[in-house]
């Protein structure tokens, strides 16, 4: 009876569906029959958690059925009470998100306590992507204490060494979703995390990363990720516990950075019942201290380093009646940082000092109304306040008409080094540009740079920030079970209101940041002398300064950008024989709101109107169906095959701020032009860094999945996964000059890339042979009027923009009692002509702007304009994961995580964006790397634990190189820029009570 439980339960897990309920819940489905196979009606079931803190009944229909909804992921007893007074009890483990089915015969002689072996550990869903993780699997792991760590064990997902961008798995690192308890951790308007918690809160974690149902609110085109907080229990239990990471256990790192980096976490943590079956809670405490002791760069000496946290959060769980469970938390974090931003190659006088608050407010309830049906309601308020300061403060901004002091630029702004001007010229006037710009930049590098290389910059921090981003979510779902004789339907309704917004404060610090032009005109694109309408004539520097401070008629208050969205989600999953089915669609509502506009009776329907908020754009619900359509064959009773459908239209944009129209005087950036001697010559505000007006016509951006896969359980021990995934991307809206497609046509950039001949025939020849030629038609996006000029920026869909992924997987899941493992290997292919990864050439490692990027920007961003086809940066063919423990025999467990995937692509680029080779062309080596963790136990008592861990991450310290210099003049051209994490080591101690 065991081993036919086992099996049956293994494959079960295997296809169960990811996302039961929008809520942070799981469920236990089922079917009970007699000896002979026939249903047994009238079964009373029982279930206990030591999280659920009331039981819950349930009686078995005349098929046999019976469904045990909205359980918090956790441990449960399950009691089978027959008609005829035989009882069976069956423990069993509910994860986040899944269905975990239970199948159970009575009137048997076995009528023993049952424990449940051989669950799948990350359980694979059926048409869904998805893995799931418990706490107990995720202790037995090397895992870091921060949020984020949690995605690399995920297959199928690239593990990347970005602090502030995601990983990919078949979209941007910029659209992915991060949630905790059901909140949106994904900072507004941006895509990236915004906070990430500590991990000793967590109790289960699940991942999503495509073909998504529509049960609940999934527009994310990446990888969503969801995890489940603590919960008070029905003891009382707590645990405190100890990490350092020594800088001394650390390898020398690559990037040249040396210090001594001591890192101390304390976590405190405790809960139980306020009131026996009723009230229970979770609270715990977390502080981080990452102290890097004074060490050097390539300039010399660098001071320490501090990164300070301190983090509370409390949790209520409350069931005034068995059929409602609610959940109430807060969680607040604070971070204090000093000296950071210090580059191997900068002064330390660049350095600056930072704060990142972040709140989180969550209530969530849901209500059994019958055996049926279910309501779930949720709100989050999530609130994070960011700045960054200065450790220089130069004491003024730059204003309009002021000079520019050359003989101490470091005391002026961020000043960058220049480099030598190494292209051919093709006359004698380009021969004396190029002469006469080398014979400057040679003193400033002597001057500024490093033993006579130009590396680095000098001066002090660019920018003063003071930001703030807020968001609150809402969410109702109805869920309704019909069941007839043969066939079940699932029915799921769903409304969901998110809002998002920032508030921001930035002004320059000094000049802001300052570059060297020489007597070139450095956004050209060739070798001229400046003397267009925005590079007057005679220009050597040119300083970029936020414009707010920079002149009079500017914002007094903040830069306020807003959006909304509101979703429908319907699902009906149906049960027929062999067969499992959902069908459904997601339709949405969203608006931009931007700032300093008002409707008028204008030429454009617009007028100024400083301050005042306006819907900038609005997309309708007939604009955005996404269907969802899957099916599955489970062909026998340990296999099955899939193919799925799903349409995303993905809500994230940072539109509401890169198009507002007060960002002119107080979002947006300002070029400023200094002759030889630093007099003022003239400024300009980047018409990119300036309000903007929509197309008409516009489509929203829209992926497309479709996917086909068959799994398989083997043996009582093994699941088997294999999957081909297709995506394709299009609809891209990006910000780009009115008449870009008049004036960057084929003759423009054959005269552009003229000089490039010797270096990049291949480039030369497609100009030459008309490669580069603007779409058409060539006309404006939008007609001329009071607003719009030939040369302003708007907001247009760019014709021909489009990414592709292709994906091969295979999976594999081992679980014995005394050990488990989850392997996958993928092979895949992302490529296309727009690349929202790969949007600058300096440092890739940010929150772009999602629609206003340097793609479209002038001639060197235009998808026309350069060898732009191709494999897109993100682009890793291979990639082999594979995770585990083993229990040791003597109370202790060794875990383990191994990697190996292929380097990302990159090319040769002039300007950010314009590529003078073939996109992704070249490729970064491959890194591999093994993290290690062991972990002893020792149980003093029933009530006393002591636990000792050691996590090792990148063994073999294994420092790849990746982020190369792709500047073609550059003297580092090629050289990495980024190196993977050193070894680095933690000890943790941990008491249990």
């Amino acid at each position: 009876m065991k081993n036919s439980l086992r099996s049956s339960l293994l494959f079960a897990s295997l296809l169960s569906g990811m996302n039961a309920y929008a809520a942070q819940v799981g469920e236990i489905v089922g079917k009970i029959t007699m000896p002979d196979g026939s249903p047994l009606s009238g079964v009373s079931i029982e279930v206990k958690g030591d999280v659920l803190p009331k039981a819950r009944t349930v009686t078995s229909k005349s098929n046999g059925n019976y469904r045990l909804q909205l359980l918090p992921p956790g441990n449960y007893e399950v009691t089978f009470t027959s008609p005829s007074g035989e009882t069976r009890s069956i423990s069993i483990a509910v994860q986040l998100d899944q269905k975990t089915p239970l199948n159970i015969q009575l009137g048997s002689a076995e009528t023993e306590k049952v424990v449940v072996y051989g669950q799948a550990l990350t359980t694979s869903t059926n048409s869904a992507l998805g893995n799931s993780l418990s706490a107990d699997a995720l202790a037995a792991l090397p895992t870091a204490v921060e949020y984020s760590s949690l995605i690399r064990l995920m297959p199928g997902v690239q593990v990347t060494s970005d602090s502030v961008r995601g990983p990919s798995a078949g979209a941007s690192g910029q659209d992915n979703g991060y949630k905790f308890d059901g909140a949106n951790l994904s900072t507004p308007l941006f895509g990236i995390l915004a906070s990430s918690p500590s991990t000793h809160d967590v109790a289960h974690v699940s991942v999503e990363r495509g073909g998504a149902r529509a049960v609940g609110f999934n527009r994310n085109a990446g990888v969503t990720l969801n995890t489940e907080s603590k919960s008070g229990t029905d003891e009382f239990k707590g645990d405190v516990s100890y990490r350092l990471q020594k800088g001394s256990w650390q390898a020398d790192d690559e990037d040249g950075l040396s210090t001594e980096d001591d890192i101390a976490y304390i976590t405190v943590g405790a809960g139980g019942p306020l009131i026996e079956e009723q009230l229970y809670f979770y609270g715990s405490y977390y502080t981080r201290d990452d102290s890097k002791e004074s060490g050097t760069n390539a300039r010399g000496s660098v001071p320490s380093i501090t990164n300070e946290r301190e983090e509370y959060f409390g949790k209520f769980t409350w069931t005034p009646t068995e059929d409602i469970l609610v959940n109430a938390s807060y969680r607040n974090s604070e971070v204090k940082t000093t000296n950071q931003g210090i580059f191997e190659n900068n002064s330390v006088s660049t350095a600056y000092d930072g704060v990142n608050d972040f709140e989180v407010l969550i209530i969530d309830g849901s209500w059994i109304i019958n055996d049926n049906t279910t309501l779930n309601v949720s709100y989050a308020d999530t609130k994070q306040s960011a700045g960054s300061f200065p450790i220089n403060n130069l004491g003024f901004n730059g204003q309009s008409g002021d000079s520019l002091n050359i003989a101490d630029l470091p005391s002026q702004g961020y000043f960058v080094v220049p480099s030598l001007e190494t292209r051919t010229a093709t006359d004698a006037n380009e021969q004396a540009l190029i002469d006469a710009y080398n014979a400057g930049a040679a003193p400033l590098i002597a001057a500024h740079g490093i033993n006579g290389e130009a590396l680095g910059a000098v001066g002090a921090y660019s920018t003063i920030n003071d930001n703030a981003y807020l968001s609150n979510n809402f969410e109702i779902s109805l869920e309704h079970v019909i069941e007839t004789d043969n066939t079940t339907h699932e029915l799921y309704f769903g409304f969901q209101v998110e809002e998002g917004s920032e508030e921001l404060d930035r002004v320059s610090n000094g000049w802001g940041s300052i570059s060297y032009w020489g007597g070139i005109d450095q956004d050209a694109g060739g070798i001229i002398a400046p003397g267009t309408d925005t590079a007057p004539v005679g220009t050597v520097y040119r300083a970029t300064v936020q414009t707010r401070g920079f002149s009079e008629g500017g914002l007094t208050g903040s830069l306020v950008s807003k959006s909304k969205s509101n979703t429908f989600a319907f699902n009906d999953t149906i049960y027929w024989e062999d067969w499992i089915f959902d069908a459904g669609f997601l339709i949405s509502q969203d608006e931009i709101f931007g700032q300093g506009l008002r409707k008028a009776d204008t030429s454009s329907g617009w007028e100024v109107a400083r301050g005042e908020t306006y819907v900038m754009k609005k997309v309708g619900f007939s604009e955005t169906f996404q269907p969802r359509l899957t099916a599955t064959w489970e062909y026998s009773d340990s296999a099955s095959a899939f193919v799925s459908f799903a349409r995303y239209n993905p809500a994230v944009s940072s539109l509401a701020r890169a198009a507002s129209w007060d960002r002119a005087t107080d979002g947006s950036t300002t070029w400023v032009y200094f002759d030889e001697n630093g007099n003022y010559l003239d400024s300009e505000t980047n018409i990119s860094s300036t309000g903007k007006l929509f197309a008409d016509g516009l489509k929203p951006r829209t992926l497309q999945e479709i996917m086909i896969g068959h799994q398989m359980a083997w043996d009582n021990s093994w699941t088997i996964r294999n999957h081909l995934r297709y995506r394709r991307t299009w609809n891209y809206w990006e910000d780009t000059n009115n008449d870009s497609r008049i004036i960057y046509d084929a003759e423009y950039y054959k005269g552009a890339y003229a000089g490039f001949a010797e270096l990049y025939p291949d480039l030369v020849a497609a100009a030459n042979a008309g490669a580069f030629d603007s779409p058409d038609p060539k006309d404006l996006y939008i007609p001329l009027n009071n607003l719009v000029g030939e040369r302003t920026y708007v907001i247009a869909q760019l014709d021909g923009a489009f990414t592709k992924y292709l994906e091969a997987s295979l999976e594999v899941d081992y679980k014995s009692d005394k050990f488990f493992s989850t392997t996958s290997l993928v092979w895949s292919h992302y490529y296309g002509n727009f690349d929202q990864d790969n949007a600058t050439r300096f440092d890739n490692d940010q929150g772009t702007f999602i629609g206003s990027s340097n793609i479209g920007d002038s001639s060197y961003g235009q998808l026309w304009g350069s060898l732009t086809s191709g494999d897109l940066r993100a682009d890793r063919t291979w990639q082999f994961k594979s995770f585990g423990a083993y229990d040791l025999p003597w109370n202790a467990s060794l875990g383990y995580l191994a990697y190996w995937q292929s380097g990302h692509k990159w090319e040769h680029q002039f300007a950010s964006t314009q590529y003078l080779e073939t996109r992704g062309s070249r490729e970064t080596p491959s890194h591999m790397q093994l993290d290690l963790n062991y972990t002893q136990n020792f149980d003093f008592s029933e009530d006393y634990a002591l636990k000792l861990r050691l996590d090792i991450f990148n063994v073999f310290d294994k420092q790849t190189g990746y982020n190369p210099e792709p500047r073609y003049n550059s003297s580092a051209l090629g050289e990495y820029r980024s190196h993977e994490n050193p070894r680095r080591v933690q000890a943790t101690v941990s008491l249990s009570f």
